[in-house]
């Protein structure tokens, strides 16, 4: 015995999304793989030589593109999400995840400023900021460092930010507002 035949468009249009966002969460997962490495090099050539401290400013700027790149990612995937809980799983029956999904709590069991979104988009450029902080003052600070790390901090703490929105799902970042249905045509009567 089959699939009743008005199935196979909402299933099929099913798979095709729940491959996008598949795809969508390896890239989300190559981003956080490309911020863990550039940041982690810019680290060592900070070390490696006190006199290239400087470099850690960078951190702050490369965390902050990588985090919108993150943050759109998750925002595309919330929209996918969003249209399968919404529309397919009401027109297929036996669809549930999404509906399900929201309703469970989010299972991440550690406390919420130990999550890695933060800790890459948020500590990182903070930690970059505090010890790049240190030649400044050894000696003195050059105007353009010192404007580089003050521009620095704000991009770092409003990554911070947008980190923190794309966790609980208060996107900062909206995929677009629902697309009303079109109402349906009155019958009213003409005029006579």
């Amino acid at each position: 015995m089959g699939m009743p035949d008005h199935l196979d468009g909402p299933l099929a249009e099913f798979a095709a999304l729940r491959r996008e966002v598949d795809r969508r969460a390896v890239a989300q997962q190559q981003i956080l793989v490309v911020q863990v490495l550039t940041s982690g090099a810019l680290f060592v050539i900070a070390f490696w030589h006190a006199s290239w401290a400087p470099w850690l400013l960078m951190v702050p700027f490369s965390s902050f593109l990588l985090c919108l790149a993150s943050v759109a990612q998750a925002t595309a995937i919330a929209a996918i999400v969003g249209y399968i809980r919404d529309v397919l799983e009401p027109a297929a029956e036996g669809l549930g995840w999404e509906r399900y999904r929201q309703q469970v709590p989010y299972p991440f069991p550690f406390p919420r400023w130990s999550h890695p979104n933060l800790l890459l988009f948020g500590g990182v450029p903070g930690l970059a900021l505090v010890l790049g902080l240190k030649p400044l003052v050894d000696e003195g600070p050059a105007p353009g460092n010192l404007a580089a790390w003050l521009v620095g901090a704000l991009v770092a703490a409003y990554g911070a930010y947008l980190a923190g929105t794309s966790m609980t799902g208060r996107f900062v970042l909206r995929p677009g507002a629902p697309r009303a249905e079109p109402a349906p045509a009155s019958r009213a009567q003409p005029e006579t």
